[in-house]
């Protein structure tokens, strides 16, 4: 199960991440957040970016890859693990990181010009009533201006900064006072798509 930090950062970076920090973390999901998403490689990785961020050479990164869809080959030094994990984690625990993630990314501009449509699923309900708190799914739609306060709001403060905006326009647009669990498995899944994708 994906952590908090992960789970909004890919939702909102289309990056399938592991932003955990942990060394024995997701290696395609470490790699993915620190190289990024290419098209031109098997792995969907930037290989070049990787390596530049890493220190190392393109064709290692390559191997590194490899192994993580494997499960066998090379696998990172413990020093490289530990390098690997940190900028992993800083991809998202630091605004430049968060800035550079949306900027290579095309969901900023296409939620930001078009709107989105924002599900949340895990623990949630309102404050105030014990009794309706429980795992669900809930939907809502967001014009282009909510859309870019979302992404602003992860951008500047990460995963707490996009907690807290979804504890606002929820209890805004939602049900008056309702929140998200923001405890270790609370949250399931986030998914953000734009207006022609998926159902709408």
């Amino acid at each position: 199960m994906a952590d908090l930090r992960s789970t909004i950062f890919s939702a909102l970076t289309g990056r399938s991440a592991d932003v955990s920090g942990k060394a024995d973390g997701d290696l395609h999901g470490m790699l993915m957040a620190v190289g990024g998403a290419s098209t031109k490689t098997k792995s969907g990785i930037d290989l070049t970016r990787a390596a530049k961020a890493l220190g190392v050479s393109r064709r290692t990164v390559e191997r590194w890859a490899v192994t993580a869809k494997t499960g066998a080959g090379q696998r990172p030094s413990a020093q490289h693990s530990k390098t690997l994990s940190t900028k992993a984690r800083q991809a998202a625990t630091t605004k430049a990181g968060r800035k550079a993630a949306m900027a290579r990314s095309n969901l900023r501009k296409q939620v930001t010009s078009r709107g989105a449509r924002v599900t949340i699923t895990g623990d949630q309900g309102p404050i105030i009533g014990a009794d309706y708190r429980r795992r669900r799914s809930t939907t809502l739609d967001l014009d282009p201006d909510q859309a870019a306060a979302m992404m602003d709001a992860f951008e500047e403060g990460g995963e707490k900064g996009f907690m807290s905006w979804a504890n606002d326009f929820w209890g805004e647009e939602y049900v008056s006072d309702w929140s998200f669990s923001t405890e270790p498995g609370g949250i399931d899944g986030i998914d953000i798509e734009p207006p022609g994708r998926g159902s709408w």
